[in-house]
């Protein structure tokens, strides 16, 4: 079995996943959801026709251009959308299902922050510690799609970068792009595994003051520790606005047990923000956010 095969195999597979991880992740934020659900159709048709493209570059590259390769891309293309629209579908019922569950609000749990949460408003800095569920079935999924990235995706991707660089640069720098191209493949892999990780990391600690932000992750053996100066920092805000999304969803342990609430920018660096405080209602972030602001009022921007 060639990789081309395996591709061809694994593909739909990760499709599938994929379309559910959109939705997954999609589902508190209305406006992006709703398009995804009322036009699954056309997300999917355009999705199938984008990854039967990338494989059939690939394949043309490799072979030669002929009819068959245009009944290959047609049933591709209609696989790949199949299997993105089920993912999607698949999704949204699962969403609906969740909410449909959730448990009236009271008043005062809109106004006071969940026992998984404890915020240390200190002379010299604010501490959030945030202790999450470990999401075995998340990280699974995300090990999933990194096989896929990892063993098919891009190195295929690597492959043709490499191949189309030397065809236009001189042979002298064929090592400088093959160790270039392959640096960017491993880094990408390394990023994908430490999300991964995130899912089994069961306590996070953010410590703000005016020098720095910290941020710490424990949990299954593993410690993460990062620091950011404040001169670095741009502001830090909310991972989205979401004033007009109903408050039951905003508190719901279904709906928000997955996605970081808040999100720091940065002055500089290849990457420009950092998100942060998964497993933190969007209610109780904005009134973190609040407390954040009102001591060190540098970090609003």
């Amino acid at each position: 079995m060639n990789i081309y095969t395996l591709f061809l195999i694994v593909v739909p597979v990760a499709i599938f996943f994929g379309a559910f991880l959109v939705t997954w992740q999609f589902r508190s934020l209305p406006v992006i959801f709703e398009i995804f659900v009322k036009r699954k159709w056309l997300v999917s048709v355009i999705m199938g026709s984008l990854f039967s493209g990338i494989l059939s570059l690939v394949l043309i590259l490799d072979t030669k251009f002929s009819a068959r390769s245009i009944f290959e891309f047609i049933v591709m293309a209609l696989v790949t959308s199949l299997m993105y629209y089920f993912g999607l579908t698949f999704g949204q019922r699962r969403v609906e299902a969740s909410i449909e569950k959730l448990p009236p609000v009271s008043p005062s749990q809109e106004t006071s922050l969940p026992e998984n949460i404890i915020v240390d408003d200190t002379i010299g800095s604010v501490k959030i510690t945030v202790n999450t569920k470990k999401r075995w079935v998340w990280f699974t999924m995300e090990i999933f799609q990194l096989l896929i990235m990892g063993l098919c995706a891009l190195p295929i991707l690597g492959l043709v970068v490499i191949s189309l660089l030397q065809n236009y640069l001189p042979r002298s720098l064929n090592i400088p792009v093959r160790v270039l191209v392959g640096g960017l493949v491993l880094y990408l892999i390394y990023t994908k595994f430490q999300e991964a990780l995130e899912y089994i990391f069961d306590k996070e600690i953010i410590e703000i003051d005016a020098l720095s932000v910290r941020i710490e992750k424990y949990g299954s053996s593993f410690k993460s520790t990062k620091e950011f100066p404040a001169e670095n920092i741009k502001k830090i805000t909310t991972m989205f606005p979401f004033a007009s999304t109903n408050v039951a969803v905003k508190r719901s342990p279904f709906i928000n047990s997955n996605m970081p609430a808040l999100m720091m920018w940065h002055n500089r660096g290849l990457k420009r923000y950092r998100a942060f405080g998964r497993a933190i209602d969007f209610v109780d972030a904005q009134r973190i956010l609040e407390m954040i602001y009102a001591r060190f009022p540098q970090y609003k921007g």
